[in-house]
């Protein structure tokens, strides 16, 4: 294995984290809220360590920088470690603060931030700091467009392996690459990425919330994360303008971020009939349709129709965008409603954008492919093959596509049955938990539903959480490739 590669990637994370924890620092500052110590020692000791790695690291004596190969094994590494030390530096100010008292639970929320999860081990989110809260948010809005692709955005350093390090980081079957060299490729997605939420705090800022607020959830919703510095989520402004506000950015960061940059450059409306971002905008109609239909006549709405749509509405767009914001209790509604979310959660957004879940456009591949076996039983000689949009899918991203499904159903039972060996969590809270994480959707059901946090799940079950998050965030086979024993082989 390339080692120097490897360090030099990960030297890069620990540096941009350690300058990323100036921002938090100067709101400190600004508010007084006396937790500055909390990210300027953490601030200048990982900025130190990473540039003197990187300058350790560098190819030559001379410093120019020299094209080295870069294999599977490095790209994959490097991404899996660029993340497990995202959640162990970033979860440094919660220690420092004495947010958290113990590496497992600040990592927990710090994995929970950079893999935009939203799942929370604080009941009293009002009680912390402005910056605390402010970094916390940060993390999600860092997450959302992934450290890999902003570091190679601003100082690639593996050479030709850049191209796969980015795509092992997206998600989806997107190509990531837009543009013929990968630096403009990243550039071009963290300038998408900045528009949406320069756009989402302005409005926000029109409808009536204060600057920081308006920033703290713009960065947890442009990155589809949920976190946010009140306990009652957004319900806590009751406003319909917000609200409506933060439906619809929720909805525009769940599309792949591949269809703006086309828009733009094409300028041709018939981009946005992509056949994903259809079935997305259709599963989000018919699911709202759905819960408001279930809420008005199962009797939890039935004096208020108007009110039931302004929640359904709400509800989904959070639950499928993996967003995991809320304004209303969801766990007490009927049980038909709470599985259409639990089943929007799997859903999750479309891909190349920063929502988690399987993805629309797998999913799709997935029923076409029952469909086409079905159609081939009662027509066996049949000669058909698979196409999307008019686009004929290839056999090895068909079965790369069932595989993803079959592991990702398989990490949920098993994530389920080691979460729900704690005694005093009930079936349904593990299994929503597992839920929540993998799909990296924030909030589950009973014990730790959307007016809850995860505080009742146990040590074991929040390591097993964290690990969801992880295998969530980089869709599983990146980070389980590092466990088998063919990896590591030469």
């Amino acid at each position: 294995m390339n080692a120097r590669a490897v360090l030099r990637v990960n030297a890069g994370i620990v540096l941009a984290i350690g300058a990323s924890l100036l921002v938090p620092l100067a709101v400190s500052l600004v508010y007084g809220d006396g937790s500055w110590g909390s990210f300027l020692f953490p601030s200048l000791l990982m900025m130190a360590s990473g540039v003197a790695v990187v300058y350790a690291t560098r190819s030559s004596e001379d410093g120019r920088r020299t094209i080295e190969y870069v294999g599977t094994r490095e790209i994959y590494f490097s991404v899996t470690l660029a993340w497990v030390l995202a959640a162990l530096l970033g979860g440094v100010p919660f220690l420092v603060e004495g947010t958290f008292t113990s590496i497992l639970d600040s990592s927990f929320e710090a994995m929970s931030g950079f893999t935009t999860t939203g799942s929370t081990l604080l009941s009293d989110i009002e009680a912390e700091s402005p910056s605390i809260l402010f970094w916390r948010s940060m993390t999600q809005w860092l997450g959302g467009i992934g450290i890999i692709v902003l570091l190679v955005a601003v100082a690639p350093a593996l050479g030709s392996g850049a191209a796969r390090l980015l795509g092992a980081e997206m998600s989806g079957l997107t190509q990531p690459r837009l543009t013929p060299r990968i630096s403009d490729t990243a550039k071009t997605l963290v300038i998408v990425y900045a528009s949406i939420s320069i756009a989402q705090t302005v409005a926000l800022l029109v409808a009536g919330m204060n600057l920081y607020d308006a920033v703290v959830h713009t960065f947890a919703t442009v990155a589809t994360g949920g976190f946010s510095p009140k306990t009652a989520s957004i319900g806590h402004y009751d406003s319909v303008a917000i609200e409506a506000i933060v439906i619809f950015f929720m909805v525009v960061s769940g599309v792949s971020f591949s269809i703006y940059y086309l828009l733009y450059a094409r300028r041709d409306p018939k981009t946005l009939l992509d056949r994903e971002l259809l079935a997305y905008l259709a599963t989000i109609a018919a699911s709202v349709v759905l819960v408001w239909g279930i809420l008005v006549f199962t009797g939890d709405y039935a004096d208020d129709p108007a009110d039931a749509l302004r929640d359904s509405a709400f509800a989904v767009s959070s639950i499928i965008t993996t967003t995991g914001f809320a304004t209303a209790d969801f766990d007490t509604w009927d049980a038909s409603a709470k599985v259409v979310l639990v089943a929007l959660m799997f859903v999750g957004g479309c891909a190349g954008s920063t929502a988690g879940g399987i993805k629309v456009v797998r999913l799709m591949i997935v029923l076409r492919t029952v469909g086409g076996d079905i159609f081939r039983m009662v027509h066996p000689r049949a000669v058909t093959s698979l196409r999307l949009g008019g686009t004929v899918i290839p056999e090895g991203v068909r079965l790369a596509v069932l595989a993803l499904f079959a592991a990702w159903l398989i990490t949920f039972a098993v994530a389920t049955v080691l979460v729900a060996l704690q005694p005093n969590l009930t079936v349904v809270s593990a299994a929503t938990a597992v839920a929540a994480t993998l799909n990296v959707v924030g909030p589950g059901l009973g014990q730790v539903g959307a007016s809850e946090s995860f505080e009742v799940v146990n040590s074991f079950g929040r390591f097993v959480l964290t690990v969801c998050m992880l295998l969530g965030r980089l869709e599983i086979f990146t980070a389980l490739a590092l466990l088998s024993p063919a990896f590591w082989r030469r």
